[in-house]
């Protein structure tokens, strides 16, 4: 399948790739594009014996672009290293997920990925990408991200059928959304089987916690009367837990707290 025309311009592009490359490659590229431009007299004599010579006129007017774009790129690899900054310093606070904007949350998720050793590039869920915001690059490949910062709904199945439908677009081998809520059981099985990651709220903080070195948080368990001490061997409580492998991976159970000494789980 051919990858669809973006709908982007042309100086947009480029913004977009300088502001998600290192910062010292945008300002190598400035100083490079900004001594050609000086050069260029040297090699091209802007006068002739009667004035301003025709290839002088054109060589003022290259020296002038070239000079322009160098300045353009700097201040895109300035204002994405700046970008990613803000999502370092946002990412090891203590902010709740619930107090955070859909961008911030999109910044947030850039900066998880790169502490996982993916190369992240911004693509913003505002344009017509087929609900791309995030591109990972990484020794497996690359995947599509989607981020939905739903604090009360459960994302359905419709999100996750359109973000597959744009993999071969992006020449993509996989796709992941993340939510700040959780899944409704079609999405979970129409995932299912496929090369397909979904990280609810649950997971991702545990996951963050994981990259962070630090315990997650304590999640809440319901209060079942007499259910929370564990049934088999009287000791342990039940606590929350989310299945990793096997045909229930994807959903939640409880388990008992001394695993693996006591492996009694009972569906959530």
């Amino acid at each position: 399948m051919s990858r669809r025309r973006s709908s982007k311009s042309l100086a947009e592009e480029i913004a977009e790739q300088f502001a998600d490359v290192p910062l010292k490659f945008g300002v190598a590229t400035s100083v490079v594009l900004a001594a050609t431009g000086w050069a260029l007299p040297i090699v091209f004599p802007l006068s002739s014996p009667t004035g301003l010579s025709m290839v002088g006129a054109w060589v003022q007017v290259v020296r002038w672009i070239l000079w322009g774009l160098a300045a353009f790129i700097l201040i895109s690899s300035v204002g994405g290293a700046l970008r990613r900054l803000f999502d370092r310093r946002r990412f090891d606070s203590d902010v709740r997920l619930e107090d955070i904007s859909w961008e911030q949350f999109e910044g947030y998720l850039a900066e998880y990925f790169r502490r996982r050793g993916e190369t992240v590039t911004y693509r913003g869920g505002t344009s017509s990408d087929g609900g791309v915001d995030l591109v990972l690059d990484g020794p497996s490949g690359r995947r599509i991200v989607q981020a939905k910062h739903w604090k009360t709904r459960s994302v359905g199945v419709v999100p996750l059928r359109a973000l597959w439908g744009v993999l071969g677009d992006e020449r993509a081998r996989g796709a992941v959304i993340v939510t700040s809520g959780d899944f409704t059981p079609d999405a979970r099985e129409f995932a299912r089987g496929k090369q397909f990651e979904l990280i609810d709220g649950v997971l991702l903080r545990r996951l963050v916690a994981d990259v962070k070195g630090v315990a997650p948080a304590a999640q809440p368990v319901p209060v079942i009367a007499g259910a929370n001490t564990c049934p088999q061997c009287g000791v342990g409580t039940l606590e929350r837990r989310l299945a990793r492998r096997g045909r229930n991976a994807g959903s939640y159970f409880f388990g008992c707290s001394r695993f693996p000494e006591c492996r009694f789980t009972r569906e959530l």
